[in-house]
Parts: structure tokens; sequence; C-alpha cells
């Protein structure tokens, strides 16, 4: 069964402060350094102006009401994000990449420069308490952050680690890893380079491994109502798997490549990039799984 790709034309960017119907989500544009709020619903949708500017990395949290950014060396953190006073706090002082991880009002920063992470608990109560890991023995750069709860989990090149400050657990080996994702104990895990997604069951335990489905280079994973929606950019669509069956239910069927399949709010999810040329995908996941875009360009 195959979904022809739903498109629908979306409006023009708004300004902060201006109630642009509801915000499911902040995206990060890395070319332009800024973070942007989307205002709107699917359909009637919009990028709004940007919040923060000459960012290198950025990320709100879940409910969007704090956000974490490195900007001009510093790692800072935006409490009252989605008001019209902001604070910012300043956490660590270290120059080079970062990647972001929220859960809850925790944070964990990882710097792939000096291999280490840094991980906050509680940070609308405070920034006092941290907690410094060294990943210096993970194979390869890190690709992937993902906080659960108490668990860190890190995608690099050689595989996939659970890092703890007693020590990394490599609790699997992949060729070209791409994306994770978690579903109750249980984790699933994008390997580009093998063409297939595993299912690690009781990952922060036992981790027994297994295929659970043959998907050409996929590059995003998103849970969906019990099914599993995988991103293929060799295939350019959205497959959606039984998760208890493993059966492949259908696919949608996209008029680009995607490049990720990013959680955006609770029912939606990034498919690219974006561009001043190329608008923003979105996967809308409340129902059956539909396509829009997003104009991307700066000031539409």
């Amino acid at each position: 069964m195959k979904t022809k790709l739903t498109i629908a034309a979306l409006l023009t960017a708004a300004a902060w402060g201006q109630v642009g119907g509801p915000t499911p989500g902040y995206v990060f544009d890395s070319a332009s350094r800024e973070l942007r709020p989307m205002r709107g619903t699917p359909g009637s949708a919009h990028l709004g102006s940007a919040l923060l500017k000459e960012t290198d990395a950025a990320l709100a949290s879940g409910d969007g009401t704090m956000a974490a950014a490195a900007r001009f060396g510093m790692i800072e953190v935006i409490r009252g994000f989605d008001t019209a006073s902001p604070v910012r706090v300043m956490l660590a002082q270290e120059p080079g990449e970062v990647l972001f991880a929220w859960s809850g009002r925790d944070l964990a920063v990882v710097f792939t420069a000096s291999r280490k992470v840094m991980l906050w608990r509680g940070l609308d109560a405070g920034a006092d308490q941290v907690t410094n890991l060294d990943i210096s023995d993970l194979d390869g750069s890190v690709r992937n952050v993902l906080l659960d709860g108490e668990n860190l989990l890190l995608l690099a090149k050689g595989g996939l680690y659970l890092a703890a400050r007693g020590g990394n657990r490599r609790i699997a080996e992949l060729q070209d890893p791409s994306a994770m994702l978690v579903a109750g104990s249980d984790l699933f895990v994008a390997d580009r380079g093998a063409g297939q997604v595993s299912r690690i069951r009781d990952y922060a335990g036992a981790a027994e491994s297994g295929k659970f489905a043959d998907v050409g280079a996929p590059v995003g994973l998103q849970m969906s109502r019990r099914r599993l929606l995988v991103a293929s950019a060799e295939t350019r669509t959205v497959d959606a798997f039984d998760v208890a069956t493993m059966e492949r239910l259908g696919s949608v069927e996209l008029d680009f490549t995607p490049t990720r399949m990013t959680g955006l709010g609770e029912t939606l999810a990034l498919l690219n990039n974006g561009s001043e040329t190329e608008p923003l995908y979105v996967l809308d996941l409340s129902g059956s799984p539909r396509v829009y875009f997003v104009p991307a360009g700066r000031e539409q």
C-alpha cells in the first residue's frame, strides 16, 4: 500500500511575541545560526522570526519552556523561553562543537572535541548540580545523543553506547548509525550502512539485539500509535511498521530525500533541514502520516 504525499501551502513568518496559533516546536537552522519557532498547525503553519541568533547549536526542551544554546564558546540555558521575559543562565564555557539532549528538566551536553559529557539535573530549579562523564573510550566521534531519564545513550561511528560515571558500555556494533528511539524498555536503532533497523530489548539491562526490519538508508525514527515510522533516504519514503508483528503496514512517498526525522513537539517530526531554496518538510503523526511543507527562508 502506497499513500501519496500530501502538501499544503503555508503562511509567512511572524515576529516574536505575536500569537500565530499554537507553537508545536522550535527549529534550529545551522546555516543561519538561528532558532525559530514554528507557529500554527499542519496545513496552516509558518516559521516565526528568530528567537536566538548567532548561535552555534540550540535545542528547546520538549515543552518549550526552556532552551539550551551554545554561543561564543558559552553553554547557556534560557528559562521562560516561551515567555516575553526569558532569563539566560550560563552553565559552562568551552569552545567547540556540542550536541544537546533534553529529558524533562534534565540536559546533557556532549563536547565532541574534548570527548566528555556534562549532565545537569533539574534545570528549572537551579544549575548547580552537574555530572561529568568521560567518553574518550568511544570508537569514533559522537553523532547523536539521547537522554532517557537516568540513562544516557550515545551513537558513535563504532556503535551504540550506554554512558555512565562508572564506565561506558557498548551495547551494539553498527556500521553507520544514523538515529535511535526509545520505546519503553526497548531501543530502536537505524543503521544506514547495514540498511536496517534493529531493536534492542531491555537496552539498559540484558540488551538483547535483533533485526527489526530491512530499510534502505534509514535516517530517522519516530513512534506513532504502536507503529514505528522509518524515514528512508534510498527509497524516499516514510515506512510504517507494526511494532508487535514487525509487519510493514505501508509507506508515504516523498518528493524529496529525507535527511532526518526529528521530533517537533508531541505530534510532528522534521524530515529535512530546509534552506533558502528548499522548504522544511514536516510529518504529522497525529493520525495517518501526512507531510506538509513550511517555507524555510529567514523572512517570508
